[in-house]
Protein backbone atom coordinates (compact mmCIF):
# COMPACT_ATOMS: atom_id res chain seq x y z
CA UNK A 1 0.00 0.00 0.00
CA UNK A 2 1.64 3.69 -1.16
CA UNK A 3 0.40 6.69 0.58
CA UNK A 4 -1.42 8.74 -2.01
CA UNK A 5 -3.74 12.35 -2.41
CA UNK A 6 -6.97 9.69 -1.26
CA UNK A 7 -5.40 7.73 1.13
CA UNK A 8 -7.03 7.47 4.71
CA UNK A 9 -4.41 7.16 7.68
CA UNK A 10 -5.41 3.84 9.27
CA UNK A 11 -4.65 3.20 12.66
CA UNK A 12 -5.29 -0.28 14.51
CA UNK A 13 -5.10 0.13 18.58
CA UNK A 14 -5.75 -3.20 20.60
CA UNK A 15 -7.67 -2.66 23.70
CA UNK A 16 -8.26 -4.78 27.00
CA UNK A 17 -9.29 -2.64 29.94
CA UNK A 18 -5.94 -1.84 31.31
CA UNK A 19 -5.36 1.55 32.08
CA UNK A 20 -2.59 1.20 29.37
CA UNK A 21 -4.71 0.62 26.80
CA UNK A 22 -6.92 4.01 27.89
CA UNK A 23 -3.04 6.00 26.77
CA UNK A 24 -2.48 4.43 23.57
CA UNK A 25 -6.22 5.11 22.81
CA UNK A 26 -5.58 8.46 23.53
CA UNK A 27 -2.73 8.86 21.95
CA UNK A 28 -4.31 7.29 18.94
CA UNK A 29 -6.64 10.09 19.07
CA UNK A 30 -3.64 12.32 19.06
CA UNK A 31 -1.99 10.57 15.70
CA UNK A 32 -5.87 11.11 14.32
CA UNK A 33 -6.84 14.80 15.35
CA UNK A 34 -7.34 17.13 12.24
CA UNK A 35 -6.50 14.74 9.55
CA UNK A 36 -7.77 12.41 7.20
CA UNK A 37 -7.43 9.33 10.21
CA UNK A 38 -9.93 6.49 10.32
CA UNK A 39 -9.62 4.27 13.51
CA UNK A 40 -10.45 0.81 14.59
CA UNK A 41 -10.56 -0.40 18.28
CA UNK A 42 -10.40 -4.28 19.06
CA UNK A 43 -10.94 -6.34 21.44
CA UNK A 44 -10.08 -9.95 21.00
CA UNK A 45 -12.09 -12.61 22.73
CA UNK A 46 -10.96 -16.00 23.19
CA UNK A 47 -13.25 -18.49 20.90
CA UNK A 48 -16.55 -19.80 23.32
CA UNK A 49 -15.15 -18.67 26.53
CA UNK A 50 -16.77 -16.20 29.15
CA UNK A 51 -20.25 -15.86 26.98
CA UNK A 52 -23.16 -15.23 28.55
CA UNK A 53 -26.20 -14.51 27.01
CA UNK A 54 -28.49 -14.73 30.04
CA UNK A 55 -31.03 -17.31 27.70
CA UNK A 56 -31.38 -14.40 25.08
CA UNK A 57 -32.21 -15.29 21.40
CA UNK A 58 -28.43 -14.46 19.73
CA UNK A 59 -30.72 -12.21 17.64
CA UNK A 60 -31.87 -10.42 20.27
CA UNK A 61 -28.64 -10.36 21.81
CA UNK A 62 -26.84 -8.45 18.48
CA UNK A 63 -29.81 -5.75 19.42
CA UNK A 64 -28.28 -5.44 22.67
CA UNK A 65 -24.92 -4.70 21.24
CA UNK A 66 -26.61 -2.17 19.33
CA UNK A 67 -27.58 -0.85 22.36
CA UNK A 68 -24.96 -1.44 24.76
CA UNK A 69 -27.21 -3.25 26.85
CA UNK A 70 -25.16 -7.03 27.10
CA UNK A 71 -22.38 -7.81 29.34
CA UNK A 72 -20.44 -9.62 26.83
CA UNK A 73 -17.08 -10.12 27.31
CA UNK A 74 -15.37 -7.37 25.79
CA UNK A 75 -18.39 -4.88 25.24
CA UNK A 76 -17.76 -3.15 28.45
CA UNK A 77 -14.14 -2.46 27.22
CA UNK A 78 -15.16 -0.97 24.00
CA UNK A 79 -18.01 0.84 25.46
CA UNK A 80 -15.17 2.61 27.73
CA UNK A 81 -13.04 3.52 24.56
CA UNK A 82 -16.29 4.81 22.57
CA UNK A 83 -17.12 7.08 25.97
CA UNK A 84 -13.36 8.01 25.89
CA UNK A 85 -13.47 9.34 22.14
CA UNK A 86 -16.63 10.94 22.90
CA UNK A 87 -15.55 12.96 25.76
CA UNK A 88 -12.10 13.78 23.06
CA UNK A 89 -14.68 14.83 20.79
CA UNK A 90 -12.51 12.37 18.11
CA UNK A 91 -16.05 11.16 18.13
CA UNK A 92 -19.50 11.92 18.12
CA UNK A 93 -23.18 11.01 19.40
CA UNK A 94 -24.62 11.95 15.94
CA UNK A 95 -22.54 10.21 13.35
CA UNK A 96 -24.22 7.40 11.20
CA UNK A 97 -24.26 3.59 13.05
CA UNK A 98 -23.41 0.32 11.41
CA UNK A 99 -24.12 -2.94 12.39
CA UNK A 100 -21.81 -5.90 11.01
CA UNK A 101 -21.69 -9.66 12.26
CA UNK A 102 -19.77 -12.08 11.05
CA UNK A 103 -20.82 -16.05 11.81
CA UNK A 104 -17.53 -17.83 13.59
CA UNK A 105 -17.56 -21.60 13.94
CA UNK A 106 -17.50 -22.73 17.49
CA UNK A 107 -19.11 -19.95 18.97
CA UNK A 108 -22.32 -18.31 19.41
CA UNK A 109 -22.21 -15.01 19.41
CA UNK A 110 -19.53 -14.76 16.65
CA UNK A 111 -17.36 -11.63 15.37
CA UNK A 112 -19.57 -8.53 15.89
CA UNK A 113 -18.65 -4.93 15.05
CA UNK A 114 -19.98 -1.33 15.20
CA UNK A 115 -18.81 1.12 12.40
CA UNK A 116 -19.54 4.92 12.80
CA UNK A 117 -19.72 7.09 10.13
CA UNK A 118 -18.89 11.19 9.70
CA UNK A 119 -20.25 13.28 7.07
CA UNK A 120 -16.89 13.85 5.91
CA UNK A 121 -16.06 10.29 5.11
CA UNK A 122 -14.18 8.92 8.58
CA UNK A 123 -14.94 5.94 9.77
CA UNK A 124 -14.40 4.56 13.98
CA UNK A 125 -14.81 1.06 14.16
CA UNK A 126 -15.08 -1.05 17.85
CA UNK A 127 -14.37 -4.38 16.81
CA UNK A 128 -15.47 -7.58 19.18
CA UNK A 129 -13.27 -10.49 17.48
CA UNK A 130 -13.39 -14.24 18.19
CA UNK A 131 -10.26 -16.01 18.35
CA UNK A 132 -8.42 -19.07 19.37
CA UNK A 133 -5.98 -17.12 20.90
CA UNK A 134 -5.49 -13.10 21.43
CA UNK A 135 -2.46 -13.35 19.33
CA UNK A 136 -3.62 -15.15 16.84
CA UNK A 137 -6.93 -12.43 16.51
CA UNK A 138 -4.52 -9.36 16.78
CA UNK A 139 -2.63 -10.98 13.91
CA UNK A 140 -5.04 -11.48 11.91
CA UNK A 141 -6.29 -8.30 11.97
CA UNK A 142 -3.41 -6.54 11.14
CA UNK A 143 -3.00 -8.55 8.57
CA UNK A 144 -6.44 -7.76 6.78
CA UNK A 145 -6.88 -4.45 8.28
CA UNK A 146 -3.97 -3.30 6.13
CA UNK A 147 -2.42 -0.55 8.58
CA UNK A 148 -0.93 2.53 8.52
CA UNK A 149 0.54 1.89 12.38
CA UNK A 150 -0.92 -0.73 15.33
CA UNK A 151 -0.91 0.39 18.85
CA UNK A 152 -1.05 -2.32 21.46
CA UNK A 153 -0.67 -1.41 25.02
CA UNK A 154 1.70 -3.59 27.60
CA UNK A 155 2.33 -3.35 31.02
CA UNK A 156 5.00 -3.20 33.43
CA UNK A 157 2.76 -3.85 36.37
CA UNK A 158 1.61 -7.87 37.12
CA UNK A 159 -1.74 -6.73 38.96
CA UNK A 160 -2.85 -6.06 35.33
CA UNK A 161 -1.78 -9.16 33.83
CA UNK A 162 -4.95 -10.95 34.43
CA UNK A 163 -8.74 -11.40 32.99
CA UNK A 164 -10.07 -12.41 29.76
CA UNK A 165 -8.82 -10.98 26.64
CA UNK A 166 -6.30 -9.04 28.38
CA UNK A 167 -3.21 -8.68 25.84
CA UNK A 168 -0.14 -10.37 27.85
CA UNK A 169 3.50 -8.83 27.91
CA UNK A 170 4.74 -11.32 24.83
CA UNK A 171 1.90 -10.36 22.37
CA UNK A 172 3.14 -6.92 21.29
CA UNK A 173 6.42 -7.87 21.07
CA UNK A 174 5.31 -10.58 18.93
CA UNK A 175 3.58 -8.72 16.85
CA UNK A 176 5.90 -6.38 16.53
CA UNK A 177 8.41 -9.12 15.19
CA UNK A 178 5.95 -10.95 12.64
CA UNK A 179 3.91 -8.42 11.50
CA UNK A 180 5.09 -6.72 8.24
CA UNK A 181 4.05 -3.49 9.45
CA UNK A 182 4.28 -0.39 12.00
CA UNK A 183 3.92 -1.40 15.22
CA UNK A 184 3.90 0.54 18.26
CA UNK A 185 4.26 -1.41 21.75
CA UNK A 186 2.88 1.44 24.11
CA UNK A 187 4.18 1.01 27.61
CA UNK A 188 3.77 3.83 29.96
CA UNK A 189 2.74 5.91 27.13
CA UNK A 190 3.29 9.94 27.41
CA UNK A 191 2.46 12.53 24.97
CA UNK A 192 4.74 15.32 24.94
CA UNK A 193 8.32 13.67 25.14
CA UNK A 194 9.00 13.46 21.48
CA UNK A 195 10.55 10.60 19.55
CA UNK A 196 13.82 9.22 19.76
CA UNK A 197 14.76 7.77 16.09
CA UNK A 198 17.68 5.36 16.34
CA UNK A 199 19.46 5.44 13.15
CA UNK A 200 22.10 3.56 11.32
CA UNK A 201 23.32 4.15 7.57
CA UNK A 202 21.61 1.08 6.43
CA UNK A 203 18.63 1.78 4.00
CA UNK A 204 16.11 0.18 6.52
CA UNK A 205 17.04 2.18 8.80
CA UNK A 206 16.32 5.29 7.31
CA UNK A 207 13.23 3.82 5.75
CA UNK A 208 12.20 3.75 9.25
CA UNK A 209 13.05 6.92 10.49
CA UNK A 210 10.99 8.61 7.20
CA UNK A 211 8.15 6.62 8.07
CA UNK A 212 7.89 8.09 12.09
CA UNK A 213 7.84 11.45 10.69
CA UNK A 214 5.18 10.93 8.64
CA UNK A 215 3.47 9.42 11.91
CA UNK A 216 4.95 12.33 14.13
CA UNK A 217 3.55 14.95 12.12
CA UNK A 218 0.36 14.03 12.56
CA UNK A 219 0.23 14.39 16.31
CA UNK A 220 3.09 17.11 16.17
CA UNK A 221 5.60 14.96 18.08
CA UNK A 222 9.14 16.37 17.89
CA UNK A 223 11.55 14.15 16.06
CA UNK A 224 14.86 13.43 17.72
CA UNK A 225 17.52 11.81 15.79
CA UNK A 226 20.15 9.23 17.53
CA UNK A 227 22.79 7.05 16.36
CA UNK A 228 25.26 4.79 18.45
CA UNK A 229 29.17 3.82 17.60
CA UNK A 230 31.04 0.92 19.04
CA UNK A 231 34.03 2.47 18.81
CA UNK A 232 35.91 5.63 17.80
CA UNK A 233 36.49 4.15 14.21
CA UNK A 234 32.51 4.17 13.52
CA UNK A 235 31.37 7.59 14.69
CA UNK A 236 31.89 9.28 11.55
CA UNK A 237 29.52 6.68 10.04
CA UNK A 238 27.02 7.15 12.66
CA UNK A 239 27.35 11.14 12.07
CA UNK A 240 26.90 10.04 8.41
CA UNK A 241 23.90 8.29 9.20
CA UNK A 242 22.34 10.97 11.30
CA UNK A 243 22.80 13.44 7.93
CA UNK A 244 21.39 11.17 5.78
CA UNK A 245 18.21 10.86 7.81
CA UNK A 246 17.95 14.36 8.46
CA UNK A 247 17.99 14.96 5.08
CA UNK A 248 15.36 12.54 4.07
CA UNK A 249 12.89 13.57 6.67
CA UNK A 250 13.55 17.38 5.83
CA UNK A 251 13.24 16.68 2.00
CA UNK A 252 9.51 15.92 3.21
CA UNK A 253 9.15 19.42 5.02
CA UNK A 254 9.61 18.02 8.15
CA UNK A 255 11.92 19.24 10.74
CA UNK A 256 13.98 17.35 13.28
CA UNK A 257 14.55 19.33 16.43
CA UNK A 258 18.06 17.52 17.26
CA UNK A 259 20.67 15.03 17.13
CA UNK A 260 22.89 12.66 19.04
CA UNK A 261 26.38 10.68 18.60
CA UNK A 262 27.15 8.29 21.61
CA UNK A 263 29.98 5.55 21.96
CA UNK A 264 28.79 2.52 23.47
CA UNK A 265 26.50 -0.53 23.37
CA UNK A 266 23.49 -0.22 21.46
CA UNK A 267 20.98 -1.55 23.24
CA UNK A 268 22.22 0.26 26.56
CA UNK A 269 22.78 3.49 25.21
CA UNK A 270 19.36 3.42 23.29
CA UNK A 271 17.26 1.75 26.73
CA UNK A 272 18.96 4.59 28.70
CA UNK A 273 19.14 7.52 26.23
CA UNK A 274 15.19 6.73 25.26
CA UNK A 275 13.94 7.03 28.60
CA UNK A 276 13.40 10.74 28.13
CA UNK A 277 11.25 10.44 25.53
CA UNK A 278 7.70 9.77 24.55
CA UNK A 279 8.89 6.45 21.67
CA UNK A 280 11.80 5.01 20.96
CA UNK A 281 11.27 3.94 17.15
CA UNK A 282 13.89 1.29 15.36
CA UNK A 283 14.06 -0.53 12.06
CA UNK A 284 13.12 -3.77 12.19
CA UNK A 285 16.35 -6.31 12.24
CA UNK A 286 17.83 -7.87 9.40
CA UNK A 287 21.10 -9.74 7.96
CA UNK A 288 23.86 -7.37 7.56
CA UNK A 289 27.63 -6.88 7.23
CA UNK A 290 29.98 -4.52 9.30
CA UNK A 291 28.58 -1.56 11.54
CA UNK A 292 25.01 -2.69 10.43
CA UNK A 293 25.33 -5.30 13.01
CA UNK A 294 24.00 -2.31 15.45
CA UNK A 295 20.96 -4.17 13.80
CA UNK A 296 21.75 -8.06 13.12
CA UNK A 297 21.84 -9.42 16.56
CA UNK A 298 18.31 -8.69 18.09
CA UNK A 299 18.68 -4.79 18.82
CA UNK A 300 15.29 -3.73 18.04
CA UNK A 301 14.01 -6.78 20.13
CA UNK A 302 16.08 -6.61 23.07
CA UNK A 303 15.22 -2.96 23.53
CA UNK A 304 12.32 -3.68 23.06
CA UNK A 305 12.38 -6.07 26.21
CA UNK A 306 14.65 -3.80 27.83
CA UNK A 307 13.20 -0.53 27.63
CA UNK A 308 10.43 1.00 30.53
CA UNK A 309 8.68 3.27 28.16
CA UNK A 310 6.67 2.97 24.31
CA UNK A 311 8.99 1.36 21.58
CA UNK A 312 8.27 1.02 17.62
CA UNK A 313 9.05 -0.58 14.80
CA UNK A 314 8.59 1.32 12.14
CA UNK A 315 8.25 -0.08 8.63
CA UNK A 316 7.70 1.64 5.49
CA UNK A 317 3.66 0.83 3.79
CA UNK A 318 3.75 -2.15 1.54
Amino acid sequence: MSETENHRFNILVCVDGSDESMRALRYAVRIGSGTDADLTMLYVRPIDQGLRTGGLQISVARENILDWGLDLPGMNVLKQSRNELIASEFLSEDWEEEFIHTDVRGDPLGDNSIVYHSEDGRSICLKLMVSPSVLRGVLDECESGDYDITIIPTSNHSAERSGLGFIEPSVPDTVAIEYDGTVLVARSLEQSHGHLVCVTNDEESIKAARRDAEIAARCACPIYLFSVAQDDSEVEEAETAIAQAKAEIEAKGILTSGEKVVIGDPVESIVKEGREYSVIVLAPSRRAVGWRRFFTMGVPYKVLERASNSVMIAREPR
